[in-house]
């Protein structure tokens, strides 16, 4: 069983090609990295998997539903997703933490009806398991990393099946980063999900991830597992630079030649 299954997926608009020909098969509970520079189509890509947009040719198939043939809100229920500023800009600017995460138990971005007692008991179980949160500062006094780890939060509320990471630390230094990323990996370590990280940084891939897909212009340059995908020739081709790769501690460091 596939739990995303796109087949010779292209995309044109305005009489270019964005994507050409993609095939990409991912199963219950991997964790993939989607690499690629700034503009290689990578979020074009998952606006397909999500139903934002309609590729020119190809198919897509989510939870072996196939996106066009089967209501669309029902399979972006089974999604999360955390973009990188689009959710931020769009939250009400008057409400608090805990109002935030309540919005993600009710799909919506504005707080505009009550929680049934079942997600006011996970809210509560929510904020009690992370103790960092302050539950009644309002969101936009936030600094942008502690945004981010409760728009993460919110993201998992209703515990999707897959969980969609786009560039979510790109303006991030590297402590608000890696705060980010350890969160990320304590959800990991206590439930069983499926999640797809874009980025163009392979030094913020967390090691727990085990599958990479790499895309430039459109096109798929390596997919597999990420010891086998994340080599230097792959690498170099990606970025269109002449690269070495290490491995340290079990993160991936490009080293220009």
């Amino acid at each position: 069983m596939f739990i995303v299954s796109i087949h010779n997926l292209s995309w044109e608009t305005l009489n270019k090609k964005i994507l050409t020909s993609i095939d990409w098969e991912i199963s219950p509970n991997e964790h993939w990295v989607l690499l690629g520079r700034n503009g290689s189509g990578k979020t074009s890509l998952i606006n397909f998997l999500y139903g934002y947009a309609t590729p020119t040719s190809g198919e897509i198939f989510v939870f072996e539903k196939k996106i066009g043939e089967f209501p669309l809100r029902e399979l972006q229920k089974r999604i999360g997703i955390l973009e990188s500023s689009h959710q931020e800009n769009r939250t009400q600017k008057n409400l608090n933490v805990r109002e935030i995460l309540a919005t993600g138990y009710l799909s919506t971005i504005g707080l505009y009806s009550n929680l049934e007692d079942f997600q006011l008991e996970k809210l509560e179980s929510l904020i009690q398991e992370n103790p960092w949160l302050d539950p009644e500062q309002n969101f936009d006094s936030l600094s942008a990393g502690e945004k981010k780890k409760v728009l993460l939060l919110r993201a998992l509320a209703n515990e999707p099946e897959i969980l969609i990471l786009d560039e979510p630390c790109s303006s991030f230094d590297i402590h608000a980063r890696e705060d980010f990323f350890q969160l990320l990996s304590h959800i990991y370590l206590k439930r069983k999900f499926t999640s797809i990280l874009i980025t163009h940084r392979v030094d913020e891939i967390p090691n727990f991830y085990s599958h990479a897909f790499l895309l430039n212009k459109g096109k798929c340059i390596a997919q597999g597992k990420i010891e086998e995908v994340l080599t230097k020739g792959n690498l170099s081709e990606t970025f269109e630079l002449n690269l070495d790769v290490e491995r340290i501690h079990g993160r991936y460091f490009l080293i220009p030649k």
